[in-house]
């Protein structure tokens, strides 16, 4: 092929310009230049490319994130290159976090509130996803103002594969040369991506022809005789006479907003098959999925939305992550924030956020189905699904409404590497996430204030019912259960209907009573009170005694606000720091030398602040004996000036397990309690659609009990004002007081017991599973919508009918 440039800048014009792929596989196969498979090289050198590239995401929005980070990544090592900084010295940044500090003015990487609205949108202009093509598979163009690459560079950086060219950078996502690739499988049905770049002339030492370079990259289409001889295709990029073409520019109309391209880099994706609920606007749809990916990413970016006629207004919109969403845009959004950090020598520092949502909020908008999500430098590595909240948490009433961060940027590497797939989508199910996802589980489930605020909603609905009680108990009592039928229905135990219990809620009224004795809570910015709560002894020590077997909790009293650990700016840090040990001297000499850090002698979790309090519990690990002696300091830090408090750790004789003591009448369980819910308060006491957030399609929703209970659900929420019942009664023209009783007692307990019972065997089914199989508080609900239209016609037992007449 020609070499003119020219030539070579009609062709880049021709390519970019298409609306989707099949106008560009028409200009491919037409081409003369393009048709030559001989202007064609292998991507990463090497035909067998096609795992590398299918292996990745399995899902476009992660796959479309990775081109994200790695414009971020560009914009980072731009601005250290053009400092005079070597990326791989000791001279550059550590994290993240300090390059954006460094490189762009914005203390401690945040810049929800270091930047105004208009300082936000001048850099997120820096990096822009476009959306232009069609309306259903749009082109995708990301773009950045980064560091760019020379033509003859192409092949080591975007064309490479496994290369090390990030390895040695501390302060990049990219890691493994390989991620960007996801997005490529995504690409219509011929897999092209355009590629163009320019390097910066700044960086351009030693001076050389710099140019726009460019290339695109397909699926190779395989022949007929190569069908026979590969048993796959590969990937491909366009180099006639094995050189990228390029061409002169000083700058060029790409469609950005508000700039024209100088320098930097463009990904062009063809026809990407963005998920259904993403393919209409960008600047809501796709940008709402971003953000549940990129929950704070280091750099703002820009969405631009071009593929509804130059007689409309452009749509963009800036997307700077769910942690900036929820402590700034939609800050009304949330109730309460609650932050934990776990500090565990062989997991390092794991920091929890968790932000409780208010009720009525639609919470899909921040969590979707990722209701726990693992983050590293910010971008999203792997979730949970919202079951995780009710099931493993015990927290049935914020399975919906809370979204918890766990932040492992800080984690150890090799334990990191346990974790996370390379492709950063998916959790290693190892035996590292089963330590750290047992560690989350305890310190979340032993959280006083979720436990009280899931307690405090479940109140709202849980209403004692004492006729809906005695109505259920007499058609339980008519049905023929047998052992097998009743082992439905608890978690373990005998099981007996007619002996309610509901002792917790004795429990949580003392919590309720402990909570007005502290009296209302006033916080402020910064912090000017940070006061241990220990007494001190006749030394004047503060001291703690811990069983070396158990754990121990101090509590520290503050006045600064909840978010203080965690929120974007002027944010401050807890330091706990080890000032001198005293071993129990009957040991000798052969104990191990002092420690440096904390978490040499316990693991350490950290509350808080919550309420104008931080706890901190500590765990003894293996390396103290009874009679050690540690003395500790805690540093709240702060602008005005941090603030101690020392205190001494004293290891005392181990506790004693106490033995189970065997009950000859063990208390039995309470039937799941019945609620009717309806559109309206009709009474004081009336459950409404309000409180669980329903319409008249939905029918029942299922309570379940904390696994600490014997039996299996809490209670069952059954929809009075559900359309499949008021149409029921209309087409069966039932206006009679005695027979609209009569039918809504029917539907309220066939849902009830077909739902029960329905439970019981599913949730069986999940326990016989390594995996689980259902997520049954999506399943059924979802079923009985349809089913229970079949319930309103079908033949009742007789002996139910005659509980419900009353006979």
């Amino acid at each position: 092929m020609s070499q003119n440039p020219k030539e070579l800048e009609s062709l880049f014009w021709l390519l970019f310009n298409v609306e989707d792929e099949d106008a560009l596989h028409k200009i491919v196969r037409s081409n003369p230049f393009l048709q030559d498979e001989n202007n064609w090289q292998p991507y990463g050198g090497t035909r067998g490319n096609f795992g590398t590239f299918e292996n990745q995401q399995p899902h476009p929005i992660p796959a479309l994130v990775e081109k994200i980070t790695n414009s971020i990544d560009s914009l980072l090592l731009k601005k250290c290159r053009e400092a005079g900084i070597d990326p791989k010295s000791s001279e550059a940044p550590k994290d993240m976090t300090e390059a954006v500090e460094k490189y762009f003015s914005i203390k401690q990487g945040n810049f929800g509130e270091m930047l105004s609205p208009s300082e936000r949108r001048n850099l997120a202009e820096e990096i822009q996803i476009v959306a232009t093509g069609d309306k259903a598979r749009p082109n995708i163009t990301i773009y950045d103002n980064g560091e760019g690459q020379h033509p003859d560079d192409f092949v080591n950086t975007f064309l490479s594969l496994h290369n090390n060219n990030k390895t040695d950078i501390h302060f990049v996502q990219g890691k493994y040369n390989m991620g960007s690739t996801g997005a490529v499988v995504f690409c219509g049905n011929h897999r092209y991506q355009l590629i163009a770049s320019k390097l910066s002339d700044k960086l351009n030492i030693p001076k050389r022809i710099n140019g726009l370079g460019f290339t695109l990259v397909r699926r190779h289409p395989l022949t007929g005789s190569q069908e026979d001889h590969y048993r796959t295709s590969w990937y491909e990029y366009f180099a006639p006479n094995n050189a990228i073409p390029r061409f002169p520019i000083t700058d060029i109309d790409l469609g950005l907003n508000e700039r024209k391209f100088s320098t930097g880099s463009i990904v062009r994706l063809y026809s990407y098959q963005l998920p259904r609920g993403s393919r209409s606007d960008i600047s809501i749809d796709l940008w709402r999925e971003l953000n549940q990916y990129l929950y704070q990413p280091a750099l703002p970016l820009l969405l631009v939305e071009r593929r509804f006629g130059d007689s409309q207004k452009h749509g963009t919109k800036l997307l700077l992550g769910n942690k900036t969403r929820i402590a700034l845009d939609e800050r009304e959004k949330k109730e309460k924030v609650i932050t934990l950090e776990i500090r565990k020598d062989e997991i390092g520092t794991v920091a929890i956020e968790i932000s409780v949502f208010r009720h009525g909020v639609n919470q899909r908008e921040f969590i979707g189905d990722k209701a726990i999500v693992f983050t590293v430098n910010g971008q999203v590595h792997g979730s949970l699904a919202r079951s995780f909240i009710s099931q493993e948490l015990g927290l049935a009433m914020l399975r919906d409404y809370l979204l918890v961060q766990v932040d492992c940027t800080n984690i150890r590497t090799q334990f990191r590497q346990d974790l996370f797939m390379a492709n950063r989508h998916n959790l290693k199910h190892s035996e590292s996430f089963e330590k750290l996802q047992d560690k989350i589980i305890e310190v979340i489930k032993a959280n006083d204030d979720l436990r009280h605020i899931n307690q405090l909603r479940k109140d709202k609905i849980l209403r004692d019912n004492s006729a809906d009680d005695e109505l259920l108990k007499n058609l339980l009592q008519a049905i023929p259960l047998d052992k097998d039928l009743l082992n439905l229905l608890k978690q373990n135990g005998r099981l007996d209907f007619l002996k309610p219990s509901h002792d917790h809620v004795h429990d949580e009224a003392k919590h309720h009573e402990r909570e007005k004795e502290k009296g209302p809570k006033t916080s402020k910015r910064l912090p000017s009170i940070f006061k241990i709560n220990l007494k001190e002894d006749k030394d004047g020590k503060r001291v703690k005694s811990i069983p070396l077997n158990g754990k121990g909790v101090i509590e520290f009293e503050t006045d600064v606000e909840d978010e203080y650990l965690f929120r974007p700016y002027e944010k401050g840090e807890f330091q706990i720091q080890i000032l001198g040990y005293q071993p129990n001297d009957t040991e000798g000499g052969t104990k191990p030398g002092k420690p440096k850090k904390v978490e040499d002698v316990f693991d350490v979790t950290v509350t808080g602040p919550t309420d104008n309090s931080i706890k901190i519990t500590f765990e003894p690990k293996e390396t103290l004996s009874v009679g050690d002696s540690v003395d500790l300091n805690a540093r709240l830090t702060s602008p005005d000036g941090d603030l101690e408090s020392m205190f001494y750790v004293r290891i005392v004789d181990p506790q004693r397990k106490q033995e189970d003591k065997k009950k000859d009448t063990p208390k039995p369980p309470a039937l799941p309690k019945p609620i009717r819910v309806y559109e309206k308060q009709f009474e004081g006491s009336d459950a409404t659609w309000e409180d669980f957030s329903w319409g008249g399609e939905d029918v029942v929703k299922v309570i379940p009990a904390p696994h600490s209970q014997e039996l299996v659900i809490d209670a069952i929420a059954v929809n009075l004002d559900s359309f499949v019942l008021t149409r029921y009664i209309s087409k069966q023209k039932i206006s009679n007081e005695q027979g609209l009783k009569y039918t809504k007692d029917k539907f309220f307990a066939s849902i009830y017991l077909h739902t029960l019972f329905l439970y019981g065997t599913l949730d069986k089914m999940n326990k016989s599973e390594e995996e689980q199989k259902f997520d049954l508080e999506e399943l059924i609900p979802n079923l009985m919508k349809g089913y229970s239209s079949f319930l309103m016609y079908a033949n009742t037992d007789d002996a139910i009918l005659s509980n419900l007449k009353g006979e």
